[in-house]
Protein backbone atom coordinates (compact mmCIF):
# COMPACT_ATOMS: atom_id res chain seq x y z
CA UNK A 1 0.00 0.00 0.00
CA UNK A 2 1.44 3.32 -0.96
CA UNK A 3 1.13 6.92 1.16
CA UNK A 4 -1.64 8.04 -0.68
CA UNK A 5 -3.92 4.61 -0.59
CA UNK A 6 -3.01 4.55 3.39
CA UNK A 7 -3.85 8.41 3.47
CA UNK A 8 -7.36 7.75 1.99
CA UNK A 9 -7.61 4.85 3.74
CA UNK A 10 -7.39 6.76 7.05
CA UNK A 11 -9.22 9.31 5.63
CA UNK A 12 -12.39 7.17 5.23
CA UNK A 13 -11.99 5.57 8.59
CA UNK A 14 -11.95 8.75 10.50
CA UNK A 15 -14.96 10.47 8.50
CA UNK A 16 -16.47 6.80 8.86
CA UNK A 17 -16.18 7.52 12.93
CA UNK A 18 -17.13 11.23 12.50
CA UNK A 19 -20.68 10.65 10.83
CA UNK A 20 -20.90 7.43 13.40
CA UNK A 21 -20.36 9.97 16.01
CA UNK A 22 -22.64 12.35 14.50
CA UNK A 23 -25.51 9.56 14.18
CA UNK A 24 -25.73 9.09 17.73
CA UNK A 25 -26.08 12.88 18.95
CA UNK A 26 -29.05 14.73 18.06
CA UNK A 27 -29.63 18.71 19.14
CA UNK A 28 -33.14 18.19 19.49
CA UNK A 29 -33.74 15.02 21.92
CA UNK A 30 -31.60 13.14 24.14
CA UNK A 31 -29.60 10.01 22.48
CA UNK A 32 -31.95 7.17 20.87
CA UNK A 33 -30.73 4.76 18.72
CA UNK A 34 -32.39 3.58 15.79
CA UNK A 35 -31.36 0.35 14.34
CA UNK A 36 -32.24 -0.86 10.74
CA UNK A 37 -31.56 -4.32 9.56
CA UNK A 38 -28.61 -2.68 7.30
CA UNK A 39 -26.77 -1.00 10.05
CA UNK A 40 -23.05 -2.12 9.76
CA UNK A 41 -20.22 -1.79 7.02
CA UNK A 42 -20.61 -3.07 3.67
CA UNK A 43 -18.30 -3.50 1.01
CA UNK A 44 -18.97 -3.41 -2.66
CA UNK A 45 -19.06 -6.53 -4.84
CA UNK A 46 -20.21 -4.76 -8.12
CA UNK A 47 -22.00 -2.26 -10.28
CA UNK A 48 -23.77 -1.95 -13.56
CA UNK A 49 -24.82 0.48 -15.43
CA UNK A 50 -27.79 -0.13 -17.93
CA UNK A 51 -29.77 1.76 -20.54
CA UNK A 52 -33.49 2.02 -19.69
CA UNK A 53 -33.90 -0.91 -21.98
CA UNK A 54 -31.61 -3.28 -20.25
CA UNK A 55 -28.85 -2.74 -23.09
CA UNK A 56 -24.97 -2.83 -20.79
CA UNK A 57 -23.20 0.18 -20.36
CA UNK A 58 -20.27 -0.37 -17.95
CA UNK A 59 -20.09 -3.08 -15.37
CA UNK A 60 -17.14 -2.87 -12.44
CA UNK A 61 -16.65 -5.31 -9.66
CA UNK A 62 -14.32 -5.21 -6.36
CA UNK A 63 -10.84 -5.57 -8.69
CA UNK A 64 -11.72 -2.35 -10.33
CA UNK A 65 -13.71 -0.34 -8.23
CA UNK A 66 -13.50 -0.21 -4.16
CA UNK A 67 -16.09 1.15 -2.10
CA UNK A 68 -17.05 1.18 1.52
CA UNK A 69 -20.69 2.40 2.70
CA UNK A 70 -21.36 2.19 6.80
CA UNK A 71 -25.21 2.71 8.33
CA UNK A 72 -26.08 3.23 11.33
CA UNK A 73 -28.45 5.30 13.08
CA UNK A 74 -30.75 6.52 9.88
CA UNK A 75 -27.35 7.95 8.70
CA UNK A 76 -24.92 6.56 5.66
CA UNK A 77 -21.36 7.77 4.65
CA UNK A 78 -18.95 6.09 1.81
CA UNK A 79 -15.73 6.42 -0.10
CA UNK A 80 -15.47 4.79 -3.59
CA UNK A 81 -11.74 5.03 -5.06
CA UNK A 82 -9.90 3.27 -8.41
CA UNK A 83 -7.67 0.85 -6.88
CA UNK A 84 -5.31 2.84 -7.77
CA UNK A 85 -6.00 5.05 -5.38
CA UNK A 86 -8.18 7.64 -7.22
CA UNK A 87 -10.72 9.15 -5.00
CA UNK A 88 -14.06 8.90 -6.83
CA UNK A 89 -16.85 9.95 -4.34
CA UNK A 90 -17.55 10.60 -0.99
CA UNK A 91 -20.69 11.05 0.71
CA UNK A 92 -22.26 11.10 3.88
CA UNK A 93 -25.89 11.90 4.72
CA UNK A 94 -29.41 10.46 6.12
CA UNK A 95 -31.15 7.52 5.23
CA UNK A 96 -34.42 6.54 5.05
CA UNK A 97 -36.56 3.06 4.57
CA UNK A 98 -39.53 2.46 3.87
CA UNK A 99 -40.59 -1.48 2.41
CA UNK A 100 -38.90 -1.69 -0.27
CA UNK A 101 -37.54 1.97 -1.23
CA UNK A 102 -34.07 2.80 0.46
CA UNK A 103 -33.66 6.90 0.07
CA UNK A 104 -30.51 9.04 0.92
CA UNK A 105 -30.66 12.43 1.45
CA UNK A 106 -26.71 13.53 0.95
CA UNK A 107 -26.09 16.02 3.10
CA UNK A 108 -21.97 16.24 2.22
CA UNK A 109 -20.23 14.91 -0.66
CA UNK A 110 -16.80 15.32 -2.37
CA UNK A 111 -18.35 16.20 -5.81
CA UNK A 112 -20.52 18.85 -6.12
CA UNK A 113 -22.94 17.83 -8.80
CA UNK A 114 -24.15 14.95 -6.52
CA UNK A 115 -27.61 14.38 -6.12
CA UNK A 116 -29.36 15.17 -3.09
CA UNK A 117 -32.02 12.14 -3.14
CA UNK A 118 -31.28 9.46 -4.39
CA UNK A 119 -33.49 6.01 -4.09
CA UNK A 120 -33.25 2.82 -4.42
CA UNK A 121 -35.32 -0.33 -4.71
CA UNK A 122 -33.51 -3.01 -2.34
CA UNK A 123 -33.55 -6.50 -0.90
CA UNK A 124 -31.38 -8.40 1.25
CA UNK A 125 -30.31 -11.98 0.14
CA UNK A 126 -28.16 -14.60 1.39
CA UNK A 127 -26.14 -11.60 3.24
CA UNK A 128 -26.13 -9.50 -0.21
CA UNK A 129 -27.91 -5.95 -0.33
CA UNK A 130 -28.95 -5.06 -3.78
CA UNK A 131 -29.76 -1.91 -5.00
CA UNK A 132 -31.17 -0.58 -7.95
CA UNK A 133 -32.02 3.00 -9.14
CA UNK A 134 -33.22 4.91 -12.03
CA UNK A 135 -31.72 8.42 -12.37
CA UNK A 136 -30.72 10.52 -15.89
CA UNK A 137 -32.17 7.32 -18.01
CA UNK A 138 -30.06 5.24 -16.62
CA UNK A 139 -30.72 2.35 -14.27
CA UNK A 140 -27.64 1.39 -11.89
CA UNK A 141 -27.53 -1.78 -9.82
CA UNK A 142 -25.06 -2.12 -7.26
CA UNK A 143 -24.27 -5.28 -4.72
CA UNK A 144 -22.93 -4.93 -1.42
CA UNK A 145 -21.87 -7.39 1.04
CA UNK A 146 -21.68 -7.04 5.10
CA UNK A 147 -17.87 -6.65 6.51
CA UNK A 148 -17.53 -9.22 8.90
CA UNK A 149 -16.54 -7.53 12.32
CA UNK A 150 -12.76 -8.72 13.21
Amino acid sequence: MNYYSGFLLGLMLICSSLFYGLALTNNDKKYQPVSSVLDGTWRLVSTRILTLDGKLLSEKDSTQLQSIKVVANQHFSFVSKTTTGELLQAAAGTFELVKNRYSESVELSAVAETQKQQHYEWRLEQGLWYQRSEAQQQVVEQVWQLVEAI
